[in-house]
């Protein structure tokens, strides 16, 4: 009876090491498998990030292009009123300046 109990104590045992074991494989399984679905989920949202920076660089590029086109555009409309002025002035000035000579 004595060998009996000493053997179904080590059977015992060795099943709780080996139940053990198995728990210390599905645990790394596991950990392995969250850390990859982890990476996976990472990754995925590293992407979007990146695109939406990419997509909200492109639309900042458009905007800034179109105020630069609507400031040449004003510019250049204010020099041709300065050109058309200044001709305007320098006519007036030489009736000015011959009507003073004359």
């Amino acid at each position: 009876m004595g060998q009996d109990t000493i053997q179904t104590i080590r059977d015992a045992e060795e099943k709780a090491d080996q139940i053990e074991r198995q728990a210390e494989a599905e645990c790394a399984a596991l950990l392995a498998q969250a850390r990859s679905q982890a990476k996976e989920e990472t990754d995925k949202a590293l992407a979007k990030a990146r695109a939406d920076n990419q997509q909200a660089l492109h639309q900042a590029r458009e905007k800034a292009d179109k105020t630069l086109e609507q400031a040449l555009a004003s510019v250049e409309s204010e020099i041709r009123a300065m050109q058309a002025n200044a001709a305007a002035k320098k006519e007036e000035a030489i009736r000015m300046i011959l009507s003073e000579l004359i």
